[in-house]
């Protein structure tokens, strides 16, 4: 009986090199349209996680290192300092630069919890009585504040603007609330002009119902809430916040 040939082995790839090349090259762009896909449907926080894990993985920097002081975003989850955070780091820095601009005294920095810090600052050192615009020595102090609100590290500029509760005698602006909320616009706008973006930034005028007791000298006064990034899963749930107001967001206007 005659034997039977036996059946050459199957081949991984085709014969032809370049159709073997070419399978190869249809399936890496596969993946590759799969990744980008995957990547337009996560939200902005998980994006940046997930580039901090590939960064923390692949990158040659020490174990713990950060790049938050670049332009561009965090990448890995740690510090390069252990036990300084982002709030930390910059409630020092805005206190450094009131010291430098000679107004110490005035501005307060307020770090609130693990996420948030407050800068608060009384309107007379910013406006004229019944008015909006913004006095110069205000003006260089939004040139300093828009370096530190335009990083990465912060996600949210909240600009509350207060007034005291004595009536308004002006034409232009019927009532308190609207003269609060225009200070809080004129703050958003020129912070806006120096490059801070208008989508992390949120106006709202707070009227003259929420004055600080034993200051009276502050119930007319500007205060800014910066929120920050999680940097770990810890960090990721609010903690206590100190001072929150009942608020009425307004749209951006132009003057």
């Amino acid at each position: 009986m005659a034997k039977r040939d036996k059946k050459p082995p199957l081949q991984p790839f085709p014969n032809d090199p370049g159709a073997a090349l070419f399978l190869e090259l249809m399936m890496q762009m596969l993946a590759f349209f799969i990744l980008l896909t995957s990547y337009a449907v996560i939200v902005d926080d998980k994006r940046l996680a997930a580039i901090g894990s590939l960064a923390g993985t692949f990158n040659t920097l020490p174990r713990g290192a950060n790049l938050t002081q670049g332009n561009g975003p965090s990448m890995p989850t740690r510090d390069l300092v252990e036990g300084s955070t982002a709030p930390k780091r910059t409630a020092k820095e805005l206190t450094s630069i009131a010291k430098a601009l000679g107004m110490q005294g005035a501005v307060t920095i307020l770090p609130l919890d693990k996420r948030q810090v407050r800068i608060r600052f009384p309107a007379q050192i910013a406006f004229r009585p019944g008015q909006v615009e913004l006095s110069g020595k205000a003006l260089k102090l939004m040139d300093k504040l828009a370096v530190t609100f335009s990083k990465p590290d912060v996600i949210e500029v909240s600009i509350d603007g207060f007034s005291d509760n004595k009536p308004m005698h002006n034409s232009i602006y019927p009532s308190n609330w609207e003269l609060s909320a225009a200070r809080a616009m004129s703050v958003f706008h020129a912070l806006a002009e120096r490059g801070v973006a208008k989508s992390r930034m949120i106006a709202g005028g707070m009227g003259g119902n929420h004055p600080l007791k034993g200051q009276p000298e502050l119930d007319r006064r500007v205060e800014i809430t910066l929120k920050f990034r999680p940097v770990t899963s810890k960090e990721s749930d609010d903690g206590p916040v100190i001072n929150q107001y009942k608020k009425v967001l307004i749209k951006p206007v132009k003057f």
